[in-house]
């Protein structure tokens, strides 16, 4: 909102381009997201031109950004109840900008020198208008080898999706050698919940 006041260009391709968007670069820009969170650097998000406008505009607005951004690394970074990582991704669904919730898990790999990675445990958990409350639950082993996915819904999603979700998964993982599957979980879907970390 500030920026679009001071220079609404420059707030639009940062909203463009920044937040992660419900269409085909939805992953890469999950993954730049949570890159920056990890660093915990709003600057590496932003970039140093929207950043000096806001500072100028409004000095005070410009620390309580840098702050909560603080937070929200710390809170992706400490653990939560049950060993659950719990980063809040702001996403740009066109009309307006909605959070979903990343919950991540290591589950402990055996120890010693030939020890391989921790097994990997992800629940994307998303609101949609049309489809209520979703949550993908995925387990990543075999170093990054194997996914098996469940998709959770208040209601059972119909057969028409659960063959085009399922075609999606079998064409990604062709694509990637992945091995595994997925299925389908509701009434009642049993979602993972996590106390909102704020």
């Amino acid at each position: 909102q500030t920026l679009n006041e001071t220079n609404p260009m420059i707030a639009q391709q940062l909203v463009n381009t920044i937040l992660p968007r419900p269409d085909a670069g939805l992953t890469s820009g999950l993954i730049f997201f949570l890159t920056a969170l990890r660093g915990g650097d709003l600057l590496s998000l932003i970039g140093e031109a929207p950043m000096r406008l806001i500072e100028r505009s409004r000095p005070n607005l410009a620390g309580r950004m840098t702050e909560d951004f603080s937070a929200l690394a710390r809170i992706a970074d400490e653990p939560g109840p049950g060993d659950w990582r719990v980063a809040l991704i702001p996403v740009n669904t066109g009309a307006e900008i909605e959070q979903i919730r990343l919950l991540m898990r290591q589950h402990g790999g055996e120890e010693g020198e030939d020890a391989g990675p921790a097994d990997g445990r992800f629940v994307l958990d998303v609101e949609l208008t049309s489809l209520g409350r979703l949550q993908l639950d995925g387990l990543v082993r075999n170093n990054g080898k194997s996914l098996d996915l469940i998709i959770r819904s208040e209601e059972p999603l119909s057969e028409t999706m659960h063959n085009d979700i399922r075609t999606i998964f079998l064409d990604a993982a062709d694509l990637t050698g992945l091995k595994g599957g997925v299925n389908f979980q509701s009434a009642p879907a049993h979602f993972i919940d996590i106390a909102d970390p704020l």
